[in-house]
C-alpha cells in the first residue's frame, strides 16, 4: 500500500530541495510508501540498516550515510533521514499533490447512520454497520459488516507525527495511510483511531475497543482483542488476537502484545509482551502466564 502522487516528481528535484547529493541517474517518483511496502518509483526512508535492506530495486530511499550501501534501489543520502523525508513529503504535496479518493461515501442500504455524522470521501460502510450520532469518519476509511462506531468517536484523522528541524521547529509528517475496520468490530464513544502514516491502521475482525481509547497511527489490533477504557496504544503497536488491554494502560510505540496476553490495569508497557503473558505495573512486568 502506498499513496500515489498526482504527477511524477524528479528525485533530483527532491534532492536539490533537501540540499542532498543528486543521483547519478535521475528517476521519477510516482508514489510514497513505507520502505517494506515500496515498489519501483516509490519514495521512502530507512531509519536503520535492517530497514534499508527492505527497499526493493527501483525505489528511492532517504537513508543515512552509514546505511546507504544497503539500499538496492536509489539512495538519497541524508544525515537526518526522517526529517528530510518529512520535508520531501511537504515539498511533493506543494508541487504535485497526492491522489485521494473523490468518491462519495459507499453506504450499504442496511447500515444505520445517526444524526450529525460526518463521512469523508471514499468511505465505505458495510452491511448492517451502525454509525451512531456525532461520529466523524475521515477520508478513505473502511468500516466492515456489522461493526458499530459509537457516538462522538473520530476515525481517520492524522496521528501525532512531527520532526524537529535544525531550529527546533516542529514539522508535521503527513499521514497518507488509511484506517481499515473489519467485520464485527466495536469502537467506543469518544475513542480516536488515527490513520496510518504510510501504511494503514488496522482493526481486525471482532475486536472490541471501549470508550475514551486512543489508537495511534499504524496500530494493528488483532482479531477478537479487547482494548478497554482510557487505554493509550502508541504508533505501530501490534496487538495479538484475543489479547486484553485493561483500563488506563499505556503501550510504547512499535511494541508487540502477544496473542491472548493480558495487560493489567494502568500498566505502562515498555517492552514486548509474549503470548498468554500477564503483565502489570510501571514499568509493566511479567506476573504469570494465562492458564
Amino acid at each position: 500500500m502506498g499513496r500515489a502522487i498526482s504527477k511524477p516528481v524528479s528525485a533530483n528535484d527532491v534532492a536539490r530541495y533537501l540540499g542532498l547529493p543528486a543521483l547519478a541517474s535521475d528517476v521519477e517518483i510516482r508514489s510514497i510508501a513505507a520502505v517494506d511496502e515500496a515498489v519501483a518509483g516509490a519514495l521512502s526512508f530507512a531509519k536503520s540498516g535492517p530497514w534499508a535492506e527492505k527497499a526493493p530495486a527501483g525505489a528511492v530511499v532517504i537513508v543515512s550515510p552509514e546505511h546507504a550501501a544497503l539500499v538496492r534501489g536509489h539512495a538519497l543520502v541524508s544525515p537526518t533521514p526522517r526529517l528530510d523525508f518529512a520535508r520531501a513529503l511537504a515539498y511533493i504535496e506543494e508541487t504535485a499533490g497526492y491522489v485521494w479518493s473523490q468518491a462519495e461515501p459507499d453506504i450499504h442500504p442496511t447500515a444505520f447512520i445517526g444524526q450529525n455524522v460526518v463521512l469523508g470521501k471514499g468511505v465505505v460502510v458495510g452491511e448492517g454497520a451502525r454509525i451512531l450520532h456525532n461520529v466523524v469518519i475521515q477520508d478513505e476509511v473502511t468500516i466492515g459488516a456489522r461493526s458499530i462506531i459509537k457516538s462522538c468517536a473520530v476515525v481517520g484523522e492524522d496521528g501525532f507525527g512531527f520532526e524537529r528541524d535544525v531550529d527546533g521547529k516542529a514539522l508535521r509528517l503527513p499521514h497518507l495511510g488509511r484506517v481499515i475496520i473489519e467485520d464485527d468490530v466495536e469502537i467506543g464513544s469518544l475513542t480516536t483511531v488515527c490513520r496510518g502514516t504510510l501504511g494503514d491502521t488496522l482493526i481486525r475482525r471482532g475486536a472490541k475497543i471501549d470508550d475514551h481509547v486512543h489508537i495511534a497511527h499504524n496500530v494493528d489490533v488483532g482479531e477478537d482483542a479487547f482494548v478497554i477504557a482510557c487505554a493509550e496504544i502508541s504508533g505501530g503497536v501490534r496487538i495479538g488476537a484475543q489479547a486484553w488491554v485493561a483500563p488506563n494502560a499505556s503501550v510504547l510505540n512499535q511494541l508487540k502484545i502477544g496473542e491472548k496476553a493480558i495487560v493489567g490495569l494502568g500498566a505502562v508497557v515498555v517492552r514486548n509482551v509474549d503470548d498468554k503473558s500477564i503483565v502489570a505495573g510501571n514499568p509493566a512486568k511479567h506476573i504469570r502466564h494465562v492458564e
